[in-house]
């Protein structure tokens, strides 16, 4: 999750009078634990010069420690709350920033799941209210922000079998113009995998009766087929040479691949950690 873009059109609701202040500014900052990153925090940098609002609030937002839905998000969001109470979302208001910078700045939250309102209100984006491309951007972009916070077990729970079912809706809709409302999940998934081109399991494996313990075979049969993929076609220690039992990868196949070893990897030094 990159916030350079978001760091990029709220900076200039600051530069305008009546703005929150540098003090502000700076407690703001390390609330989110993000502190560390402000190269002025009372508007002047460790050599004395200078250095406006805006260029701190872009130099926070461009830095990787920022991109994740745990510090930069939020962080974002308050000080659209702080603008917002100076004036800067109301049109009638001498601190008002403009129509052009509350579109950018709308643009910069709506690849993040986010939706901003022209008084500066800002919430989830509903993904009920979604079709199309516009959809597809918004369940990314929730993929994006569950990838990017691995220790918001909550999030993790609450949103996977939603984002999941969303995206295989999605899915059908897109294909095929409808999805069966009365089909449970499994039912869904299946559809979707079948409309898209992929496969699924001719008989399902015996696993475990306790959930925990058939995700973590789940997790082993991913890994082991990912070994075959990968020896086939010739990556890792595989052989040289064209696949012999399936096709080139394709890039979004590779990806697949790299995520899911990432996964599996991750996965058994969480648990050797003691997670």
């Amino acid at each position: 999750m990159n916030l350079t873009e978001l760091g990029a059109a709220l900076g200039p609701f600051f530069d305008i009078s009546g703005s929150p202040s540098h003090q502000q500014l700076r407690d703001a900052f390390a609330r989110h634990g993000l502190g560390h990153l402000d190269p002025a925090p009372e508007g002047r940098t460790s050599n004395g010069s200078h250095l406006g609002k805006m260029k701190r609030i872009r130099h926070v937002f461009a830095s990787p420690a920022a991109h994740n839905a745990t510090a930069g998000l939020p962080l974002a969001r308050e000080l659209v709350a702080q603008c917002r109470a100076h004036g800067g979302f109301n049109p009638d208001s001498e601190s008002y920033a403009g129509s052009g910078r509350v579109t950018q700045l709308v643009q910069a939250f709506a690849p993040l799941g986010f939706t901003l309102e022209p008084d500066g209100s800002t919430r989830p984006t509903v993904i009920d209210n979604l079709s199309g491309t516009e959809l597809t951007v918004t369940l990314r972009s929730y993929v994006d922000r569950i990838n990017s916070s691995p220790d918001d077990a909550p999030l993790q729970v609450g949103t996977g079998k939603e984002l999941d079912e969303a995206a295989a809706r999605h899915v059908l809709t897109e294909l095929l113009g409808d999805y069966p409302v009365s089909g449970n999940f499994p039912v869904t998934l299946t559809s979707a995998f079948t409309a898209i081109g992929m496969a699924t399991p001719t008989e399902l494996p015996k696993l475990d009766p306790d959930p925990h313990r058939a995700v973590h075979q789940c997790l082993f049969l991913l890994a082991t087929a990912v070994n075959r993929l990968r020896n086939d076609a010739g990556t890792g220690h595989g052989r040289p040479g064209p696949p012999r039992k399936t096709t080139e990868l394709s890039a979004a196949e590779a990806r697949l691949v790299a995520r899911a070893t990432a996964l599996v990897a991750g996965a058994l030094l969480d648990k050797l950690d003691g997670g």
